[in-house]
C-alpha cells in the first residue's frame, strides 16, 4: 500500500470514527432538549404563562405553534390517489399513476466507502508463518 494511500485511509478512518460519535452525541442532546422544551411547555401552560416572553441571554423566548405536513411517501401517494378517484367518481388510475413515477423518478449511482465492522471474538488470530521456519512438534 501506497504512504498516499495508507495516509488517506486512516485520515478516512478518523474522520468516519469522529462523524459517528458527534451524531451519536447530537442525537443524545436533541433528546436532552425536547424533554427539556416539552417540561418548559408544560410548566408554562400549567401556571397561566404561555403567553409570557422569556428574555435569555442574547435571546428571548415563546410559545409557539407551527403545522408540520405530512411526508410524502409512496404508500401515502397510493391512499390519497385512491380516494380522489373515489370521490370524482372516475376510473381509478392509481397503479397507473405510480407505476409512471416509480419509473421515470430518476436518482443517481455514488462510489463510497463501506465500512463493515468486524466481530470481536475471544480468540486471538493466528500470526502467519514466516518463510523458511517450520513448526516445532
Amino acid at each position: 500500500m501506497s504512504e498516499d494511500l495508507a495516509t488517506a485511509v486512516r485520515q478516512w478512518v478518523h474522520f468516519d470514527n469522529l462523524t459517528e460519535n458527534l451524531n451519536k452525541q447530537v442525537a443524545n442532546v436533541r433528546t436532552l432538549r425536547n424533554e427539556y422544551e416539552a417540561k418548559v411547555l408544560e410548566l408554562l401552560a400549567r401556571q397561566n404563562l404561555r403567553n409570557a416572553s422569556l428574555r435569555i441571554t442574547g435571546a428571548t423566548l415563546q410559545c409557539a405553534t407551527r403545522s408540520k405536513a405530512t411526508d410524502l411517501s409512496w404508500s401515502f401517494l397510493e391512499e390519497q390517489l385512491h380516494e380522489y378517484y373515489r370521490t370524482k367518481g372516475t376510473r381509478d388510475e392509481t397503479t397507473d399513476i405510480l407505476s409512471f413515477l416509480h419509473r421515470h423518478r430518476g436518482g443517481k449511482t455514488i462510489e463510497y466507502l463501506k465500512k463493515t465492522p468486524i466481530p470481536v471474538t475471544n480468540t486471538t488470530p493466528a500470526l502467519p508463518n514466516p518463510k523458511n521456519v517450520k513448526p516445532t512438534p
